[in-house]
């Protein structure tokens, strides 16, 4: 069926995927992060295998509703062993845990382009459940979390567009780790100049200093927590300006015209 001139389809998804541990992951070089906590690779990383299936509502090709499950065998992520020599210290590595059941839901909604006003807004959620060995010992690890997210335009004259983007998550969760609530909301403002060949262009990032969050770690025989932040508050200014030269054409094998349209 047809809504506002674009197509909507049901599909039912099935895919089936590989996902082999980069050279990264796999160096067994040891990198110190501080005096408690140093990395490192592992070499005996065996690749992962994904069984994706999904059934979606899409409009113009773009899934705005979505529900599906991923089974993960073999599932490598990032961990956090004890040192032999000390209790205190920690390395974190990547080890082949078992599995992992991703069930996830999304739904997606816009108001199209071209008018004054256009927005994006979507929400999904997801909740994982591994299974599989840590440190040798049974793993039994469940965890759901939200997260929301928009994109707006706003042209307030021809000539000046004011954008707004951010996202949010809530319960949030990085591998093993728990995740405060976090999210970030970013704005630019852009006003051209000069019959449109000169853009100058406001930013703030992270305006409300919301991109960091508490974490709690408690898996096989370590338990930590702590804090995270990063310098993404930040303002800025761009100039750019359009010389009206034309970008020079490339010629390779696939602009070349064929015979019969020479003749």
């Amino acid at each position: 069926m047809s809504i506002m001139g674009y197509d909507l389809k049901a599909y039912l998804v099935y895919r089936r995927t590989i996902s082999r541990p980069t050279y990264d992951l796999l160096n067994p070089f040891l990198r110190y992060i501080d005096p408690y906590l140093s990395e490192t690779g592992n070499p005996s990383l065996r690749p992962q295998f994904t069984n994706n299936y999904e059934a979606n509502i899409s409009v113009d090709e773009r899934p705005i509703f979505a529900i599906g499950v991923n089974d993960t065998k073999d599932i490598f992520t990032n961990v956090i062993y004890q040192a032999d020599s000390s209790k205190s210290i920690a390395y974190r590595t990547y080890d082949n845990l078992g599995t992992n059941r991703e069930t996830y839901f999304r739904i997606l909604g816009a108001i199209p382009p071209g008018k004054r006003y256009f927005v994006v807004a979507g929400a999904q959620y997801n909740h994982n459940f591994y299974q599989g060995l840590y440190e040798n010992k049974p793993l039994g690890f469940k965890r759901g979390s939200w997260s929301i997210f928009t994109y707006q335009t706003l042209k307030i004259t021809k000539t000046t567009q004011l954008t707004l983007n951010g996202f949010a998550r809530f319960n949030g969760q990085l591998q093993f780790y728990e995740l405060s609530s976090f999210g970030a909301l970013n704005f630019s403002l852009n006003q051209q100049f000069l019959n449109k060949k000169l853009t100058v262009s406001l930013s703030a990032n992270d305006v409300l200093f919301t991109n960091n969050n508490k974490f709690t770690l408690s898996q096989g025989t370590v338990s930590a927590s702590g804090y995270r932040e990063a310098d993404t508050r930040r303002f800025g200014l761009n100039l750019r300006y359009n010389f009206g030269f034309k970008k020079k054409e490339e010629n390779n094998f696939f602009n070349i015209e064929s015979p019969e349209k020479t003749n």
